[in-house]
């Protein structure tokens, strides 16, 4: 099992295992973490000793790699906020458009109808109305 963990890195990074007392121990060697109140379990180092050991043990190079990754995933999500805002303001812009449509298609309907009823109307009142336009 504690192999399994080495190779995760759940005690460490790049294969190397961090000892109960922060000290870090070579890949090839047994990785066990030693705590005072459970003798031979495995635990997590503390995070102080961890902190410490990333702060000695890592190359500048990998920090500003790990800063651009930061700052990539940031510039990601809010890119990805923008676009979700995008597609909302468009979605709302195609909604409005739609009931612009349906509410112009009715007026026009309405108007057709009015325009047969008074048709209808003066059909009722003067029957001969249409025999005198031909």
């Amino acid at each position: 099992m504690a192999a399994g963990l080495l190779r995760s890195g759940f005690f460490g990074v790049a294969g190397v295992a961090l000892a109960g007392d922060g000290a870090a121990a070579p890949a090839n060697l047994p990785a066990t973490a030693v705590c005072g109140t459970c003798a031979g379990a495995l635990t997590p180092p503390p995070l102080c000793d961890f902190k410490q050991w990333i702060d000695t043990e890592i190359k500048s190079e990998d920090k500003e790699w790990m800063q651009k990754l930061l700052r990539w995933e940031a510039e990601d999500k809010e890119l990805i906020e923008r676009r979700h805002k995008e597609v909302a303001v468009e979605k709302e812009h195609k909604e409005e458009e739609k009931r612009r449509r349906v509410a112009a298609y009715r007026e026009e309907r309405e108007k057709k109808l009015e325009r047969a009823r008074r048709e209808k109307a003066a059909m009722e009142e003067n029957p001969d109305a249409l025999r005198k336009e031909k």
